[in-house]
């Protein structure tokens, strides 16, 4: 983070001018990286679907699926075998799965073909993944082909990734994510979740994991039962491609824990802070370039000519740097607008806290007057009918924002501090924002009272999870916090 000085006012408080890069964080602001690939933890459905057709004239065939296996991974084969291609055809079917390993994979269902066909050699091997990432599907198939070249089979051996999901043995997997726990004592679930950086080429946005997060957690929304607590996902992009689960070393991906509130007195609860303050009217984006970044046109004016004036009014908040709340869909991801639950759920996630917006920090107009944004998610680019408000972004103000969530959260928790806490930071806050280390930390201290320091554990993230209304978003220049309470 670098200093730069604002632009000329005729106020005394006046926000860092976007005619040059702003002063805080780098010129293109924060990054928003491609979906990392996923390792064998909770968060992954590793499938296989793999169908032999083949045995020359004269043999029986077989129908085999196969699974076994874990918790956490899963491996489903499918395989036929058809004699000399004639109607007559004898089945048989088992299950396997907890395969993150694909070469084994592979291995176990060519052997389960094998098996299936009576030894007989197949005529074509056709095969599907899912969940394996772009390295491991490459790998399950030339496996497979060098299994079979090894046994003297002459089949094509052809398939592919199919990340929408596969179908084999009966059976239909479609879904990332099964075994997060359902909501119990009318507390719903929380995840953390953590997506590695650098992340892999070939991959995409992590706002894709985020919404497979919130596909099986809505599940709790749809409880008859009025629900005491809203269902979250709190983390971040720590910076390191080096990631441990039950014993097993990961080269990146992500990684995380579901939690669950077993009696009436834990809750697991969110605490996001922007460090902004908005201000201004409400404005809408009326044009975009062909970057997911640059806005072309504001309440159908040059951006340059709508945000100046605002920038240097008399409702600018203080000193600070400039960034803009843009107002993104809260609703879950299988909730209609407008539903009762809906309704109700977004009214408990403002009473609770929960941020209306998605903050990023404007960088400088162009010569024609356009105006350069850090960009959103990659599957949520700016466009028309976004609407936005400016905010000021500044130590202060990201102090007494925390300070005032943690106060609200003791208050609805009858001035009870939390057993513990998991903080991710923005890389751009910690020194960077405030001038030394620790601030926040002693501001949540403070506030929870020095009677007993609540253990807490944490990192300074490329980018922070954390939830608008019901739906989890990628944040910028945010600090997020799980409250956990037992």
């Amino acid at each position: 983070s670098s200093s730069s000085s604002s632009s000329s006012s005729t106020s005394s408080s006046s926000l860092t001018s976007p005619s040059s890069p702003l002063a805080f964080g780098q010129t293109e602001g924060p990054r928003i990286l491609p979906r990392p690939q996923v390792p064998p933890c909770f968060s992954s459905a590793r499938r296989l679907a793999v169908v032999a057709f083949g045995g020359g004239g004269g043999g029986g065939g077989s129908l085999s699926t196969t699974r076994r296996g874990s918790r956490r991974h899963h491996l489903q084969c499918f395989s036929t075998a058809l004699r000399g291609m004639s109607s007559s055809a004898a089945s048989a079917s088992s299950m396997v799965r907890g395969h993150s390993d694909p070469e084994k994979a592979a291995l176990e269902l060519a052997n389960s073909l094998e098996k299936s066909l009576r030894g007989r050699p197949p005529t074509f091997i056709l095969w599907f993944a899912k969940g394996y990432g772009g390295q491991k599907t490459e790998i399950l198939g030339s496996t497979l082909a060098e299994y079979n070249a090894r046994r003297g089979y002459s089949a094509v051996v052809v398939g592919s990734s199919s990340e929408g999901g596969v179908i084999g043995g009966g059976e239909e997997a479609q879904e990332e994510l099964k075994s997060l726990p359902g909501g119990s004592n009318g507390k719903a679930p929380a995840v953390l979740a953590f997506s590695t950086l650098p992340i892999a080429d070939d991959a995409g946005d992590p706002q894709d994991w985020l919404t497979s997060l919130d596909r099986t957690l809505d599940r709790s929304l749809a409880q008859e039962e009025a629900l005491k607590s809203l269902p979250c996902v709190v983390g971040g992009l720590p910076v390191g491609n080096r990631l441990f689960v039950d014993g097993y070393s990961y080269s990146g991906g992500c990684f995380g824990l579901a939690l669950e509130c077993l009696n009436e007195n834990a809750s697991l609860d969110p605490l996001v802070c922007q460090g902004s303050v908005p201000f201004g009217p409400w404005l809408e984006i009326t044009g975009v370039g062909s970057e997911p970044h640059v806005i072309t046109e504001i309440d159908g004016q040059l951006p340059k000519e709508v945000l100046l004036p605002i920038m240097h009014g008399p409702s600018v908040p203080g000193e600070g740097h400039t960034m803009a709340g843009i107002f993104v869909d809260p609703t879950p991801v299988f909730g209609l607008p407008g539903t009762s639950k809906v309704t109700a759920g977004l009214a408990q996630a403002a009473l609770e806290g929960r941020p209306s917006s998605l903050v990023r920090p404007l960088h400088h107009f162009t010569d024609e007057g356009y105006l350069i944004a850090s960009p959103l998610p990659e599957a949520l680019p700016y466009a028309p009918g976004m609407k936005l408000q400016l905010q000021c972004h500044s130590s202060q103000h990201a102090l007494d924002e925390l300070r005032a969530r943690a106060e609200h959260d003791l208050a609805r928790h009858g001035g009870r501090p939390p057993d513990a806490m998991v903080m991710i930071s923005c890389g751009a806050r910690g020194v960077s924002l405030h001038g030394k280390e620790g601030v926040e930390s002693r501001v949540l201290q403070e506030t929870w009272g020095e009677e007993r320091v609540v253990p807490s554990i944490g990192v300074f993230a490329g980018g922070e999870m954390g939830p608008v209304g019901l739906k989890s978003y990628l944040h910028g220049y945010t600090t997020t916090c799980l409250l956990i309470r037992s």
